[in-house]
Order: structure tokens, then C-alpha cells, then sequence
């Protein structure tokens, strides 16, 4: 390879590094101690480093100390930052610190704190405390020296400024933010019958329709959907004729790999009996029916997400002795899906017969001859419940309280 093409070579890589890390891909701004906002500090007879580690959280800093620093403060101050607090208590204390990214340093005067343990205090924001703990505990390696209180949300590790780096880079990497997720769902009752009447309507302009007379309401509707049809002019044509209504439209929040669940249905008091020798006793138990949703989304792509969905439909049954029968059914499926792309399910349909008389005036009523001038007819309507489900970014406001008072 020739002098001037490694030349090239070389001057091209150094203006890539710069042009990316102009336009952000550099590493994260970090916290200023002289540019946090201002706030007022109270302590009296406060232990020392817990001053420091909620002052040092309270600003987006990580807490590592010598084992030196130790005793007792009492401090009241207004409108001051980070930095004028902690060069105030270093002064007091005959302390010294350094910052290194997130990391606040505190040690007693002539230490360095590269060859000797500390002890790292890490406030946990999003993630569970307790589970980071023991992720960091099997990377590391150390598991004395790794602790965690649940009640503080504070991760406490101590060892060699080496297992602090290492424990700073592994849960600022997992403490992050979950996206939050609201899943909006509308439960429909439709007339099975009438979307059969309203797809043969419509299948002569579009031959490309494909659904047999076993299909289900929801069956026909996604392929009239497919084939160039809305959604809402299908409702607004079954709502019109009386074929179609919405029954309810909840929604629930939750964040990325957590289960939320909605009941679409009540809870039915039964009353229950025990007999234990000659004594009776009775009660009362609340048994869910209806519909129940459990839901797990899964985040993949930018937009896009895997939800884990399990369906539970309860229905009570005929009295046999003192106790029901409980009609069960449990479908688990997944749902590929896109925020503010609605997915449709179908399939719970039920059947409902009704008998109609028709009758010749003033003859049918006759006693006994009236039958003869009556006709019944038997007919079976066939109902389906639709689940449409949305899901959609829930954005929420985060606050931000910068006034600390303990006493």
C-alpha cells in the first residue's frame, strides 16, 4: 500500500470521528455540580455520609468515600448548588474530593483513591434495586462486597476503585427509564349474521373477498379490511342497522415487560355453605365473570412490540347441590404489533335462540281451536364479541423536586 493512500486512509477516519462526534453520537453530557439548580439543605446531627449520598443523588451523582469519612453534621443552608455544599462540608471536615463523570470522590486530606477500598453508594431510580444487585453480583464477581437496601433503593458496594468503575458502568447502562405504554381496547358485540349479509353485499365488487359460512365475524371483517374497506365504515354501516354496539372501550398503562390486566365483566356474589358435623356454615365468595385480558408488551423495534396476551373468559353455570358449575376458557396467543396500529380478535360467539308467533287476528286467540291459527317459528341468532386493541406512547410528565429537609 502506498505512503500516500494510507495517508488518505488515516485523514478520512480522523474526520469521520469528528463529524460523529459533532452531531451527538459522543458520550452523554454528564451532570455539573456547579450548574445544578439551587435548592436548601437542613440537617441537624445528621450522619455524615448520608448527608453526602442524598445530596449526591439528590444532583445525579454517584457517592464513593473512604472509610475515614465518618461522623456526625448539623447544616442549615438556602439557595446553594451541588459544589458550594460540598466544598462547605470539606472545609469543615478537612476532606477532599474529585469528580469523574458521575462518580463524586470524598476522602480525608494526603489519600489517593486508587489503591485503597471505598465504598460506592448508587441510587437506583427505575430499576428494582434488589435484581440489579444480584446482576451486578454474578458480573463482578464480588458478592461480600456487593449490598442492597430496598428501602433507600441504594446499591452499596464496596471494594477497589476498580469494582467501582465496573459497578458504575453496569447500572448506568440497566438504570434506565421503561417506556411506558397505554393499550386501548374496545369490546363490540356484533351481529355474526349481518357481517355474512354485508360481505355478500360487498363481494360483488370485490371478488378477492375469501370467507366461507363458517367463518367468524372477525374473519370476515379483516379480509373486507384487507380488501380496501375501513374499519370505521364497516362499524358506522352494522351501527346504523342496529347490527352492532359498542359495549365498553377501557384502557390500562403499563411499561415494557409488565403485566396489566383489565376485567370486562363483574363479580358475582355466590353464596357458599360448609357443614362441618352438625353446624352450618355459610358464605359468600366473589367469582369473577366475564372477560379477563392479561397483557405483557414486549418492546422491539423502535415502534413495534411483541405483546404476550392471555384471554380468560368465565361464565357461571347450572346449580348442582349448593355449588355452580364455573364455565372456563383460557386462550394464550401473541400479537405482533405497532403503536397506534389496532389488531382485532374475535371468536367468542354465542347463540341465542328466540321463538316468534305469528297469528290470524281474533282466531289465534280462540281457547283450544287458536293453535290452529297460530305459527311458530324458531330462530337462531348468532352474536360475536370483536376486541380491538391499540396500543399508544404514554407520555407522562416527570418532576423534578429539588428541596431536601431532614432533621
Amino acid at each position: 500500500m502506498s505512503k500516500r493512500l494510507l495517508l488518505t486512509i488515516n485523514l478520512c477516519l480522523i474526520l469521520a470521528v469528528i463529524f460523529f462526534s459533532k452531531i451527538g453520537l459522543a458520550e452523554a453530557p454528564q451532570p455539573k455540580a456547579d450548574q445544578a439548580p439551587l435548592f436548601n439543605v437542613s440537617f441537624f446531627e445528621a450522619d455524615l455520609v448520608m448527608v453526602l449520598e442524598q445530596l449526591a443523588s439528590d444532583s445525579g451523582f454517584n457517592l464513593i468515600t473512604t472509610p475515614e469519612v465518618k461522623g456526625r453534621i448539623s447544616l442549615k443552608l438556602t439557595e446553594v448548588n451541588f459544589e458550594q455544599v460540598l466544598k462547605i462540608i470539606s472545609r469543615s471536615r478537612g476532606l477532599i474530593y474529585q469528580f469523574e463523570g458521575r462518580n463524586i470522590y470524598v476522602g480525608v486530606k494526603g489519600q489517593t483513591f486508587d489503591d485503597q477500598k471505598v465504598v460506592g453508594y448508587f441510587q437506583i431510580n427505575y430499576a428494582d434495586p434488589k435484581q440489579l444487585s444480584e446482576l451486578v453480583r454474578k458480573v463482578i464477581g464480588k458478592t461480600e462486597e456487593i449490598n442492597c437496601d430496598e428501602r433507600t433503593r441504594t446499591i452499596i458496594v464496596n471494594g477497589s476503585k476498580e469494582i467501582i468503575d465496573k459497578a458504575t458502568g453496569i447500572i448506568g447502562s440497566l438504570d434506565r427509564k421503561l417506556p411506558q405504554i397505554t393499550i386501548e381496547v374496545k369490546v363490540i358485540e356484533i351481529s355474526t349474521s349481518a357481517v355474512r349479509e354485508l360481505a355478500i353485499e360487498w363481494q360483488t365488487e370485490h371478488a378477492g373477498l375469501k370467507w366461507g359460512a363458517a367463518s367468524s365475524g372477525a374473519e370476515i371483517i379483516i379480509d373486507m379490511i384487507s380488501g380496501g374497506y375501513s374499519w370505521n365504515f364497516i362499524f358506522r354501516n352494522l351501527v346504523t342497522d342496529g347490527n352492532a354496539r359498542l359495549v365498553t372501550s377501557p384502557s390500562v398503562s403499563t411499561v415494557d415487560g409488565k403485566e396489566a390486566s383489565i376485567l370486562i365483566g363483574d363479580k358475582v356474589p355466590i353464596e357458599m355453605s360448609s357443614t362441618s358435623g352438625s353446624v352450618i356454615t355459610s358464605s359468600v365468595q366473589y367469582v369473577e365473570v366475564g372477560v379477563r385480558l392479561l397483557f405483557t408488551p414486549r418492546m422491539q423495534n423502535h415502534n413495534e412490540m411483541l405483546i404476550d396476551l392471555k384471554t380468560q373468559v368465565n361464565s357461571i353455570g347450572e346449580k348442582v347441590g349448593n355449588a355452580y358449575i364455573i364455565g372456563a376458557r383460557e386462550v394464550n396467543s401473541s400479537i405482533q404489533a405497532k403503536i397506534d396500529e389496532t389488531v382485532f380478535l374475535g371468536g367468542l360467539i354465542t347463540q341465542k335462540e328466540r321463538e316468534s308467533i305469528s297469528k290470524v287476528p281474533g282466531l289465534g286467540d280462540l281457547p283450544l281451536l287458536g293453535k290452529l291459527f297460530q305459527n311458530k317459528e324458531k330462530t337462531t341468532e348468532e352474536t360475536e364479541i370483536i376486541l380491538t386493541i391499540t396500543p399508544r406512547w404514554n407520555k407522562s410528565v416527570d418532576l423534578d423536586q429539588r428541596v431536601i429537609e431532614t432533621k
